[in-house]
Order: C-alpha cells, then structure tokens, then sequence
C-alpha cells in the first residue's frame, strides 16, 4: 500500500529532489573527508612505527602503504579546503560544481582503496579489506542513483580484478578475494540503490504533505473569507435592523403626539400673528422671532412624522428620471445660494412603482447634505443608471469625505454634525429607501462623498 496516492508520482518535484539529495551528499563529504583525514594521519603515523621497526626493508608494500596514506591524506584536507570554498549554505545553491565535487571525491577513495587492496595489501596479508569497507560506508553514507554508482563501483571493480591478477600469485586467494570483491560490489550497488530510492520516496511523501497543507490551507483560508463574509453581512443586516426598529419607534411616538402638539402650536402661531399686527415697530422684531421659531418646531415636526408614514404610501409607476429633472429647478436654486455647480447624468432607466412625494423628498435631502459638505465652487453631480436588476441614483459631491465613526451612525435618528442639525434628514431618507424595498450605500474618500440608492426593477 502506497503511502500517498499513485497520481502524484510526477516529475514535478523531481529537481528539488535532486538538489535535496546533492545539497546533503555535500555536507557529508566534508564530514567523511574529516574523518578520513584524521584516519590516514593516524595510519601515517602506525607507517612511522613500521619504517622504525625496519619493516619498510624486509616488504616494500608498507613503503608504497605509507605513500598510499600520504595521497589519502592530502586529497582528504584539499577536500576539507575546496568545500570552504565552495559551501553551499541552502538547498537553491547548489550546482553542478558541487554534485561533480562529491561524485568525484568518492570515486576517488574507491579507486585509491581498489588500489591498495588489489595491490598493496596484496604484498603485505593478501586480503581487501580496505575496498570493501570504503564500499560499504559510500553506499551508506551518500545517496546515488543507479546510473551514478553503477560506473563508479565497476571501474573500480576492475581495477580491483586486474591489480589482483597481477600482483597475487596465490590461486586459492585470488580466487576467494575476486568472489569477495564482486561480492560487495554489487551488495553496495543494491544498498545505495535501495537507500536511494528510500531517500527520494520519504522526501516526495514530505512534498506531497506540504503540498497538502497548502492546499488545505488555501481551502480553510477560503471557507474563512466566505464566514467572514457572511458574519459581516450578518452584521450589516443586524445594523439594518436596529436602525428599522428605531425607526419604526420614532413613527410610533410622532404618530401618537403629531397632533397633540402641532394643534396647540398652530394656535400659538396664530394668536401671535394677531398681536403683532397690534404691537409698536419696536416690538414687532420678538413676533417674527417667536413665529419663525415655531415654523422651525413645526419643520422638524413634519421630518420627525416623515420617517414613519402615518398614511399609506401611494405607489404609481414612475420613471426616476421624470422625478429628477422635474425637481432640477429647486435643487439649482439651491446650487446658486450655495454657489456650487450641479451636473446631471440619466441614463435611460426603467420605470419604477415610486412615491414621487417621497423620492423628490429623498433626492432633495441628499443634494442639500451634498451642498452643506462641500465648500463654494464644489460641484455635486446626480446619475441615473441600471446595475443588474436595480435602478441606481447616485449623489456625488466634493466635500472632505465622512468618517468611519460617523459612517457607522448614518441613518440614525437625531445623529448629526451640523450645529443647526436635527439628526432627522437621513434618518427620513433611510425610511423613504425602506420603503420602497431599496437600499442605500456610501462610497466615501477624502476627496468627496457618493450616496447610492438601489431599488429594485418592477417584476
């Protein structure tokens, strides 16, 4: 049974596998060379015993041992020097230097080790032990594959052969040091192949986990932004409907005391029209104060009801076009008061089932907050259009923009900014919008402010 699944055994990983399995054969040549080297002095200095013991003039083979040791130990501390030359600190770095550097420092000692076993130690014991114990710790040490070792392990062999064709005379030996040197050839190649493969398979499963993990991630990560989503229309939903339900409360109470309180007002208003009329020039100033306040209280009455309907809506289908241009006069008249600059832009749209009371109510209190934002000079700009299945009234201008505080708060009742404010322009405009299932968006930067109604196409 497979540990991850058959499919994904492609050649996509296979060069950082590669340079995985070099990147780590590297770092153990320097740590075999080390080993090596302290080996060879340590036997430089077993030779020195042997030269004292006059060993090196009854059998030459402990001379040409001593030269043997002296190559080893000299290519082993080059090694050691070439690698600080060229260390590779992270996988991305290697080269092809640095895969030719270790093949070659391991084809060196087998062939140095062929030698001495097939030649050398054939003079002094006649045995290959050297060979097969520097065959053994390659194909253990490094990771081949098999057209690799396979070239490396059979030149060797066959130096191994021919140096013992020549040099041992003894059948008997010869014979048993060919089986044996064959023997763990191809026990080495078998080894190294096999840990190869072991190699390449553990680091292409750690692939395919890491693979896995990212493209799970990337799945939670998904699933996380859609609950994100949802949770944050959940919210605007939940914010919706707070501020319907203090909407729906403010209706309640102007439609319980409207009446009460504009009668007795009304009365108040007339009497002091009366008195007026009766009172010196002097004193004719206090009446007009006193009768324009209350048509200021009667004003903010009128929106207070606005924002709950105490009369149905009166539905009639209307293009919001018509409604736009047939209200431009009074909102021009606004713009030369303010002395600001109105463009218009009504794109052909379907008729819509509107209260044209309410909708010129709602686009005039829109242009006039656009007004009151921007200084003389700005230019406010309303739109028409269709987005998908919506008919869109944009209201533009060129003010400082809104606040992310502010923002939050628009369309609540007795919220404002403005000194003379009553907090209720907004509010009556969400109601309007409410009403005539639509929805209103901002689009807000420093640079100006974009009111967007949305209401939906009639089916």
């Amino acid at each position: 049974m497979e540990v991850f699944p058959l499919q994904y055994k492609s050649e996509y990983h296979k060069k950082d596998i590669e340079e995985i399995i070099t990147y780590n054969n590297f770092k153990r040549t320097k740590n075999l060379s080390i080993i090596i080297l302290l080996l060879s002095i340590f036997l430089l200095f077993i030779d020195y015993l042997n030269r004292a013991e006059g060993l090196w003039i009854i059998n030459n083979g402990y001379l040409y041992l001593f030269y043997s040791h002296v190559a080893l130990s000299s290519v082993s501390l080059l090694c050691i020097l070439v690698f600080y030359k060229i260390i590779a600190h992270f996988v991305n770095e290697i080269t092809l230097f640095h895969k030719l550097y270790v093949i070659l420092y391991s084809f060196f000692l087998l062939s140095l080790t062929a030698v001495i076993s097939g030649w050398i130690d054939q003079k002094i014991h006649g045995q290959i032990i050297v060979y097969l114990i520097i065959c053994i710790t390659i194909a253990v040490m490094f990771n081949y594959n098999i057209r690799t070792i396979t070239p490396m392990y059979g030149s060797s062999c066959v130096v191994l052969m021919i140096l013992l064709t020549i040099s041992q005379k003894d059948l008997n030996i010869r014979q048993g040091n060919y089986i044996n040197g064959f023997s763990i050839v191809l026990l080495s190649c078998f080894l190294s192949a096999l840990l190869y493969k072991l190699k390449r398979r553990d680091l292409l499963h750690k692939f395919y986990l890491e693979d896995l993990v990212t493209e799970r991630t990337k799945e939670l990560q998904t699933a996380n932004d859609l609950l994100t989503q949802e949770i944050l229309e959940r919210k605007r939903a939940e914010i919706e409907m707070a501020k319907l339900e203090r909407l729906n409360l403010i209706g309640e109470m102007a439609a319980s005391i409207s009446h009460e309180v504009r009668n007795p007002m009304t009365t108040v208003k007339g009497f002091l029209q009366l008195l007026r009329n009766k009172q010196e020039p002097r004193d004719i100033e206090y009446f007009d104060l006193m009768i324009e306040e209350l048509d200021r209280a009667n004003s903010i009455l009128a929106e207070f009801l606005s924002i709950r309907r105490t009369k149905p809506t009166m539905f009639q289908l209307h293009n919001i076009n018509d409604i736009v241009t047939s209200t431009l006069p009074l909102i021009q008249a606004d713009a030369q008061n303010n002395d600001t600059l109105v463009t218009v832009e009504l794109n052909n749209v379907p008729d819509l089932q509107l209260d044209i009371q309410e909708i010129r109510q709602l686009i005039l209190n829109l242009v006039r907050n656009g007004f009151e934002a921007m200084s003389r000079g700005g230019q406010l700009r309303i739109r028409t259009f269709t987005n998908n299945s919506e008919v869109v009234l944009a209201i533009s201008d060129e003010g400082n923009g809104i606040e992310q505080y502010i923002l939050e708060k628009l369309g609540t009742p007795f919220f404002t900014t403005k000194e003379q404010g009553t907090g209720l322009g907004l509010a009556v405009c969400y109601g309007i919008v409410s009403r005539h299932n639509g929805r209103i968006s901002v689009d807000t930067s420093p640079i100006g402010s974009t009111f967007y109604v949305y209401i939906e196409m009639s089916k």
